[in-house]
């Protein structure tokens, strides 16, 4: 027997979670760093670790490169 999987479901539930912040929070309680871009700061990449510290940095020879801690 096959088991049903619905791809629609699963990315509303994703993007619902991603829109509420429920799924940033859920990673970086797991313990993830989490990437990503910052509308106010559009040239840097953002990063957050799981104890809730946001930095902006690049990334150089596959490494996050510190430039600015956020507060």
């Amino acid at each position: 027997m096959t088991s049903q999987f619905d791809v629609l479901t699963l990315s509303e539930t994703v993007a619902h979670d991603s829109r509420s912040e429920k799924l940033s929070h859920d990673l970086l309680a797991q313990g993830q760093t989490l990437y990503g871009k910052n509308i106010e700061f559009p040239d840097f990449f953002e990063r957050i670790t799981p104890d809730g510290k946001k930095s902006l940095g690049h990334w150089r020879n596959g490494e996050f490169q510190h430039v600015i801690s956020l507060l």
